[in-house]
């Protein structure tokens, strides 16, 4: 069902053209009883009249006279095409006097009409009669009228059609009325969907609607049941991660310590000593980035939004990261394009660029790009970090010469605890599979778009035709 108010609309409208349909057709039907009983008291009563007034007076005069009178002379105006015709015979039913018509169409066709009172149907001259038979005592006459039976349908119907057309044209406004009234009947429906979809993601209090239908009544309780079922399971699943990995802080800030040691009075150059050292680093960063990826989850931001500035956030990841920067003799740029501009034009006032969003959260994204970076690309290597503006969005791209990914491993980089090559890579890095998880996670949060690629740059004058690109593409409206 696409839609409850087209289908009630529809429902609602068939059934009331159906009904009037069958009413019109009953009404029809009844009406032209009534008519076929009119019509047949209109002859009856034109036999009588003629009866009534044949004492002392010939047949032909008085059907002349009759013919005459106002009241029938409406129906005989035209002896050649009348739609009433009469005969009139004598009491051995030998005929007396006639209307033009059947004397005209007698040389071809005999008229069967049999001494006897009745009403029937007769077919004659190519038409359907109504025919009346009547005997006069007083007067000893037969009298016969006759009326054309698709006259009787027409004037019947031109009075019946016109009580019909008014319901057939006011189909129309019925149909709209109806939609107006199921659109009102519909409005609390929109007006919960309205405010459903108006909620925020960090927004799971309960429904609260005006003067709610009793139908809607169960349905809005049973949304704010869910809902704050669903928020007290998300609270419980905020506070087990946190009180979990801030748990974990303290047990493996004293491994760190004590391994410092066992490094201090020990031969750093056993192998059991490293991996065990290895092994706390590893847990240590996942403790953390558990943390990070519990942080940067959209219902706790969603109302944080703010402008940041891009350039000035950029700038201070690059120096809070510098001493690892300085470590490995990496060379890093920033630069800031202007896409209206021809291509990697550097703008020379860029002033600042900022977009709509949680400045902990987009630090988060961008800081995990640079040190993915910075862990993957080798001694003296280089990394470019670059801002595009255009006229619908801001681009900023993290490019380094590392060994890059292959094309086969990019769609999977960003699933949480998955690492190209498992934790068994050649590059040695300490990593759980979570910090590209968490790059995803702050821009989809954003409405952000996120592109893999391959480092397009020149680094020592030859370009680099590895490493790794990563783009995420901001609108400027979201």
């Amino acid at each position: 069902m696409s839609s409850i108010r087209l289908f009630l609309s529809i429902s609602i409208l068939s059934a009331i053209i159906l009904v009037n349909f069958l009413t019109a057709l009953h009404g029809y039907q009844e009406s032209m009883r009534e008519a076929e009983v009119l019509f047949d008291r209109k002859l009856e009563n034109f036999a009588n009249f003629i009866a009534n007034h044949s004492t002392g007076t010939k047949p032909k005069e008085l059907l002349n006279e009759t013919l005459s009178n106002p009241s029938t002379q409406d129906e005989h105006t035209d002896e050649l095409h009348p739609s009433v015709v009469y005969q009139v015979r004598d009491k051995n039913f030998k005929l007396i006097d006639q209307s033009i018509f059947l004397t005209l169409n007698s040389l071809n066709e005999k008229l069967k009409i049999k001494p006897k009172i009745e009403k029937s149907y007769i077919n004659f001259a190519n038409f359907r009669w109504r025919l009346i038979t009547r005997f006069n005592q007083k007067a000893q006459i037969w009298i016969s009228v006759m009326e054309k039976q698709d006259v009787r349908y027409q004037l019947a119907e031109s009075v019946i059609l016109k009580s019909v057309y008014p319901i057939v044209f006011a189909v129309p406004g019925i149909a709209l009325i109806i939609f107006f009234i199921i659109r009102q009947g519909l409005k609390p429906i929109e007006q919960l969907a309205s405010n459903v979809d108006k909620k925020q993601a960090s927004n799971l209090s309960s429904i609260k609607l005006e003067a709610v239908p009793i139908e809607l009544n169960k349905l809005t309780q049973r949304i704010n049941e869910l809902l704050a079922r669903l928020d007290n399971a998300l609270s419980r699943e905020k506070r087990f991660a946190s009180d979990a990995a801030h748990e974990l802080r303290t047990p493996i800030a004293a491994l760190n310590i004590q391994m410092k040691n066992l490094l201090d009075e020990s031969n750093s150059d056993l192998k059991n000593v490293q991996d065990l050292n290895l092994g706390v680093k590893r847990m240590s960063h996942l403790v953390e980035q558990i943390l990070t990826l519990n942080r940067s989850s959209p219902e706790l931001y969603i109302d944080q939004f703010k402008k940041v500035d891009l350039i000035k956030l950029l700038k201070e990841i690059i120096a809070e990261l510098y001493p690892l920067i300085d470590e490995k003799h990496h060379e890093i740029e920033l630069k800031i394009l202007d896409g209206k501009e021809l291509p990697n034009k550097l703008v020379e006032e860029p002033g600042g660029i900022s977009i709509v969003g949680e400045e902990f959260a987009l630090h988060t994204l961008f800081k995990n790009l640079v040190v993915n970076a910075i862990n993957y690309t080798p001694p003296h290597g280089k990394i470019l970090i670059t801002i595009t503006k255009k006229n619908r969005d801001i681009r900023v791209s993290v490019m380094d010469s590392g060994p890059g990914i292959n094309k086969t491993e990019r769609e999977r980089i960003f699933e949480r605890f998955y690492r190209v090559d498992g934790d068994r890579n050649d590059t040695k890095v300490i990593g759980c599979g979570l910090g590209l998880a968490i790059v995803k996670q702050v821009a989809d949060l954003h409405h952000a778009i996120i592109e893999v690629g391959q480092s397009d740059f020149l680094f020592d004058g030859k370009a680099v035709d590895v490493g790794l690109l990563i783009e995420v593409i901001f609108p400027l409206e979201i």
